[in-house]
């Protein structure tokens, strides 16, 4: 008995003694995060800036080391939220711990956009265009820098920015900033999601970068299910583009997830804390993985029969797109399948955009699609709009223009996307395949003696010297 007691009290003072172990190998043992993050960067910034509290210099190297210019200006703006000068480029460990906490803590998402367009304001009441375009060109690095093949890019990138930034300002050299942000919610509100979501993660779990002793680095093993960029490479051809990668991510932070949520087919990350994997779970929703190209006019040839042919049948929402000259190009998100009808029809979901010279959304809302090309009576072509009577975009039955606002645009491309599942495309292509072999069929006609007589292949074949055949 006593020799089991003195077993349980050797084994007590050995727990004790690994504690203290290892409380003095981990000072921050114990600490929230944010707590361990504090310590630790001021701990780096004593010895190798000679700093005293949280340099910038450091909080650069170690959480964004790929990003200097967005760590600079989160830096400030923790800053000056405590009430510091935008220019310090120190922060005390308590105003850290309380500014990085409240920022953690924002969940609305105004309050997210609000917060950010501030940032880049430099924390002042207005915001310039420039810092707008600062901003645009940051979120659109994050979204496309992780990819396993190496960052994505697209030459048409900084005329999709120009269009967003001409839109939103009007002509203007500075905004608002509060009303920048109910610009931005009104007509790209999942701009600010992965930044943000991105900061928080780094700010969370930065702390094991700094205790390693290694900056955040760019992951290598990252995996994006976003086989569009993969697929002929679609959205990043040299030549003329079907649609260029930049208008696909300004796109998907406006549409609803009806149309970029897309279909993962990866195996399922590791349930571990790090970067690659918080990356692989956001940067999916950055650009569609699986939009089908379901008709292209530059292709397939334009006009209504040629896009009744290549669109009827899927049964998903789709996107069209219909540039016009003038470089004007609009975008109509339809919730359901294409179909023919004397009334508007789509769901909640539906979307009307312009892109280019301007990006903005035109309308919103359910029973704002129509087409009719056949039945009498009623207006025939495409249309689209919350106002039957005043549609936003018209395309006549001839596909020749596009009218918005009453001004009518010479049409010189059509494209669809369908964005819906795999089995929406098969069940489609299963649909065509069968009304082809009932075409055929059809084709096979009995034909009596005194028809065959008539008809213009008897002459034919009796030309090409064949004088018997069946008239079965």
């Amino acid at each position: 008995m006593g020799n089991h007691n003195s077993f349980n009290l050797n084994h007590k003072e050995q727990l004790h003694s690994a504690r203290i172990n290892s409380l003095n190998k981990d000072p921050t043992l114990g600490m929230l995060p944010m707590e361990k993050l504090g310590k630790l960067l001021i701990q780096k910034s004593l010895e190798e800036d000679s700093i005293n509290g949280i340099g910038c210099g450091v909080f650069k190297r170690y959480l964004f080391p790929q990003y200097p210019e967005m760590a600079r200006k989160l830096f400030a703006y923790l800053v000056t939220s405590s009430g510091g000068p935008a220019s310090s480029h120190v922060i005390s460990y308590s105003n850290f711990k309380t500014q990085t906490e409240r920022l953690l803590s924002v969940l609305a998402d105004d309050r997210q956009v609000l917060m950010y367009v501030t940032m880049y304001a430099d924390g002042k009441e207005e915001i310039d265009q420039e810092q707008f375009r600062d901003l645009l060109i940051a979120v659109y690095k994050l979204a496309m820098d992780h990819y396993p093949e190496g960052p994505q890019s697209c030459r048409y990138i900084f005329k999709t920015i120009q269009a967003v930034v001409d839109s939103a300002f009007h002509k203007k050299l500075t905004l608002k900033v509060g009303y920048l942000t109910n610009w931005i919610l009104q007509h790209c509100p999942r701009l600010i999601v992965l930044l943000h979501r991105y900061i928080v993660h780094i700010l969370s779990t930065g702390y094991r970068s700094v205790i390693e002793n290694s900056p955040y680095s760019k992951p290598n093993d990252l995996e994006l299910t976003t086989p569009v960029l993969e697929q002929e490479n679609l959205f990043t051809a040299e030549k003329n583009p079907l649609l260029p990668l930049s208008q696909v991510w300004i796109l998907s932070t406006t549409l609803p997830p009806l149309y970029t949520q897309p279909i993962l087919h990866s195996k399922p990350t590791p349930n571990c804390f790090n970067t690659q994997n918080f990356l692989s779970k956001f940067l999916d929703f950055s650009c569609p993985s699986h939009w089908t190209l379901l008709y292209n006019s530059n292709q397939h040839g334009i006009g209504s029969n040629r896009f009744l042919h290549h669109v009827l049948s899927y049964r998903g929402p789709t996107l069209t797109f219909l540039r016009g000259d003038e470089g004007v190009l609009f975008c109509m998100g339809g919730t359901s399948e294409w179909r023919e009808s004397h009334q508007y029809w789509g769901g909640d979901d539906n979307i009307i955009l312009q892109l280019l010279p301007h990006y903005k959304v035109i309308n919103r809302g359910p029973k704002s699609m129509y087409l009719n090309t056949s039945i009498r009576g009623y207006p025939k072509g495409i249309r689209a709009g919350n106002d039957p009577r005043k549609p936003s975009i018209e395309v006549d039955d001839s596909f020749q223009h596009v009218t918005h606002c009453g001004i009518p645009y010479k049409l010189e491309s059509v494209e669809v996307w369908g964005c819906g599942s795999p089995k929406n495309r098969e069940v489609q292509l299963d649909i065509k395949n069968w009304q082809i072999k009932e075409a055929e069929k059809n084709r096979k006609l009995k034909m009596t003696s005194k028809e065959w007589l008539d008809h213009p292949d008897r002459y034919l074949l009796e030309l090409a010297g064949r004088q018997t055949y069946s008239t079965s």
